[in-house]
């Protein structure tokens, strides 16, 4: 699995691209985002960064919810001295996620309120209700669903690190040839990136790898763009791009667009480390209660 780290610079870009088109998602694609967010979640239970209550199903996890899950843990990390391992207890339409082992929470609970609310914004509600020395963050999504181009922004950014590749340029040409169509059907395949083999959102994983090699092989970042083109041409599918009107139209659209996603958080280089070694179940709580940070 992905470090941590790196689930926390992608919530960043996922929640920040809001959809400039007014193209419609077909329904049934929210799923594959439902299972999305279920592995993340899983995987991130089983690198020991939160447990999950006996309680809590991840049967049908709210993408908008779940996408928001390593920015909750990083703050919480950032704002507790001594953090604990936080425990999810529900994650559905509303997710409850509990810090426990603390008598004194209330000026923790506010600074972590707080910077939740502004990394996430208006459209998500939280608060955190302690009783004991149980302390659960409570959040609730008020906003319109996510679109395919907003959900897509997690995956991407996760193929990207994997494989070395510029995420806002991944980004536009998946919009530039599919528009975030999972049924999109071209000359040359079908799926997000039109291609020959893979559905749903293995293409963008399969993406990322063949744009990194384009990358390695090709010589200028227009030349191994143009091997993503999604209609076949007549002739080789090397044929030179510059001879293409359309094709070369393509590609400067493409990049044309990578801006407008790098300005909304898809850029690799803003990973941010985050040390979670403390946040074990096995951490002292004994003294935890030593006055509030």
């Amino acid at each position: 699995m992905l470090a941590f780290a790196v689930f926390v610079a992608m919530i960043v870009a996922a929640y920040a691209l809001y959809p400039r088109g007014a193209f419609e998602s077909p329904l049934d694609s929210r799923q594959v985002f439902v299972d999305y967010s279920k592995t993340m979640v899983e995987n991130l239970i089983a690198e020991k960064y939160l447990s999950r209550d006996t309680s809590c199903s991840l049967e049908r996890p709210m993408p908008e919810l779940a996408y928001s899950l390593p920015a909750l843990l990083k703050i919480y990390n950032e704002e507790v001295r001594r953090p604990t391992l936080p425990r999810l207890v529900r994650l559905d339409d509303t997710l409850w996620l509990s810090f426990d082992g603390y008598k004194q929470f209330k000026n923790r609970g506010i600074r972590i309120v707080k910077k939740v609310q502004q990394h996430l914004g208006p459209r998500y509600l939280v608060k955190i209700e302690s009783k004991g020395e149980k302390h659960r963050l409570e959040l609730v999504y008020k906003g319109s669903p996510w679109s395919i181009e907003q959900l897509c922004g997690l995956p991407v950014m996760e193929a990207s690190v994997w494989e070395n590749v510029d995420p806002a340029l991944l980004m536009s040409i998946i919009r530039h040839v599919s528009n975030f169509d999972f049924d999109y059907r071209g000359s040359r395949g079908e799926g997000l990136l039109a291609l020959d083999s893979g559905t749903g959102l293995s293409q963008i994983y399969t993406g990322a790898s063949l744009l990194a090699a384009y990358l390695q092989q090709e010589k200028t970042v227009e030349d191994a763009i143009a091997q993503l083109y999604p209609v076949r041409e007549r002739g080789s599918l090397h044929e030179e791009w510059r001879n293409n009107p359309l094709k070369q139209s393509w590609i400067e659209e493409v990049l044309k667009d990578v801006p407008y996603y790098r300005n909304n958080g898809l850029v690799r280089d803003s990973v941010d480390t985050v040390n979670l070694e403390t946040a074990s179940p096995d951490a002292d709580t004994e003294n935890l209660d030593e006055g509030e940070d």
